[in-house]
């Protein structure tokens, strides 16, 4: 049996209370050959695998199958993951400046607390999504699809959102300042938002 999401084993490092990797016997810090690791990894066979912690930057894992992952405090800044299934995966403070997720099935998945800085988000699957405290300043989340989404308490300053869909979407309390919202449509909640210089 080997370590997932679901069904987690500790690393085998002495002394370490932290989770093995799908397909390794270590966590990330204990791992021998980490980019050896990185490199064995099929992206399309990767549904519920544990790869918290992991360092995944600049990967090229466009269509990639990580639906119930948990990827929570991984760096996947600049990773190419579009067009990817990330349906109810964990990315919570995850660091994804700059990633290239459009058109990713990203429905239920959990951003809390995650850096999507400068992220392209272009006619992304968003519903239900929690971004709750996430920042997302200048993402592109244009044609994207975030009914009943979750971005309160998060920055999306500058973000576009031009054409998206954001029906039920809860910004409370989130920071809209100079964001894109033209073309957007839906009623979505903007209780305590700053929506200074919003375009609309």
């Amino acid at each position: 049996m080997e370590s997932t999401h679901y069904h987690p084993l500790e690393c085998e490092a002495a002394d370490c209370q932290g989770v093995a990797l799908t397909g390794a016997k270590h966590c990330w810090k204990h791992l021998p050959d980490k980019q050896a690791y990185i490199n064995a990894l099929d992206p399309a066979t990767l549904e519920g695998a544990w790869l918290a912690g992991a360092d995944l930057r600049g990967v090229d894992w466009a269509g990639a199958n990580l639906a119930d992952a948990r990827i929570s405090k991984a760096q996947l800044d600049e990773a190419n993951l579009a067009g990817a299934n990330l349906e109810r995966a964990f990315l919570d403070e995850a660091s994804l400046r700059h990633v290239n997720l459009q058109d990713a099935r990203l429905g239920l998945a959990v951003f809390g607390g995650a850096d999507l800085s400068g992220a392209n988000l272009r006619g992304a699957d968003l519903k239900r999504a929690n971004l709750v405290g996430a920042t997302a300043d200048k993402a592109d989340f244009t044609s994207a699809d975030l009914y009943y989404s979750r971005p309160g308490n998060g920055s999306f300053q500058s973000a576009c959102f031009a054409d998206a869909n954001l029906q039920r979407a809860i910004f409370r309390r989130a920071d809209l300042a100079e964001a894109d919202l033209r073309g957007a449509s839906g009623r979505g909640n903007f209780e305590d938002a700053n929506l200074r210089g919003v375009k609309q």
